[in-house]
């Protein structure tokens, strides 16, 4: 966990401040949701992606007391310091814990994916809901159609601090166009976190898994030609099969594959991970029991 947030309570609510300001201590319910996403996602290149699995390892959250989360939330008024698996296709709440803390307003907010960053450790420390997930923050695996080609595909997305990145700050902030105002003045509310992977895939591109090469175009000792994987010799066609028959996808370079395994050099990776700290965020939804 972050270390310079595990204190929530200011030192002096342990003694007249709290009093002084009327500030009290509270516990509020925590749910986290999905969103239910029945048709294609029409991502870039008016592809249609169908999403079959996607899962999100979330938190710490912290909620704070200025419009400004990161390093200038000193103190959360608010804190979650565990994490979550959460199934974003899954619709219905599912409580993750407590949010704890002190009455007042909250304007701002941070949180984590299952990783988070120390000041007094040299790597991010892994929370048990990356753990889960083999050390990813977010999990995905769906089909989409490429030039009337189905592509299955998958990945596996770690979010955490970098070297460009504040250190020991959650990385996922509040930016100054998103509103957050909330009058926290007793234990009788619950915050909701529902999250939408259509948001999460709307900007990957999977165009590029599908070519159409021939021997002759590439010096590749495989080639493929949509869902045909021809096997070259010095630029010449010695033999060919069709991945699609056996329902496997042609990979350029690699040939026949159950699947698209998305790595962390291309451009999908990046789109899925930027997704993951941009527009897939989740909607806060404040209620009263």
């Amino acid at each position: 966990m972050t270390m310079r947030f595990v204190s929530l309570i200011f030192c002096a609510c342990l003694f007249a401040g709290c009093a002084k300001t009327g500030q009290d201590r509270v516990a509020l319910p925590l749910y986290v949701a999905g969103t239910a996403v029945t048709e294609p996602v029409i991502a870039t290149g008016e592809v249609p992606i169908t999403i079959e699995r996607a899962v999100l390892a979330f938190g710490p959250l912290y909620l704070c007391a200025g419009t400004t989360a990161g390093e200038l939330c000193e103190t959360a008024r608010l804190e979650w310091l565990e994490s979550v698996v959460v199934d974003t296709l899954a619709v219905d709440p599912v409580q993750a814990g407590m949010l704890t803390g002190v009455t007042g307003t909250v304007q701002s907010w941070m949180y984590d994916l299952g990783i988070s960053s120390q000041l007094t450790a040299s790597e991010p420390y892994v929370l048990d809901a990356a753990r889960q997930l083999d050390g990813a923050s977010f999990v995905i695996e769906g089909r989409a159609i490429v030039d009337g080609i189905d592509v299955p595909f998958s990945a596996s997305i770690p979010v955490q601090q970098s070297e460009r990145t504040e250190v020991g700050v959650p990385v996922v902030r509040k930016s100054s166009s998103e509103f957050l105002f909330q009058d926290i003045q007793s234990e009788d509310l619950t915050l909701t976190l529902r999250f939408n992977p259509a948001a999460i895939v709307s900007s990957l591109d999977l165009r590029s898994y599908v070519t159409t090469q021939t021997c002759a175009s590439d010096e590749l000792p495989i080639v493929c030609d949509g869902t045909i994987e021809r096997q070259c010799s010095d630029n010449i066609e010695v033999s060919n099969r069709d991945c699609g028959l056996s329902g496997l996808v042609c990979l350029p370079a690699k040939g026949c594959a159950d699947r698209v395994v998305i790595d962390p050099d291309t451009e999908a990776y990046r789109s899925l991970r930027n997704a993951l700290v941009g527009i897939g965020r989740p909607t806060f939804d404040w209620e009263t029991p």
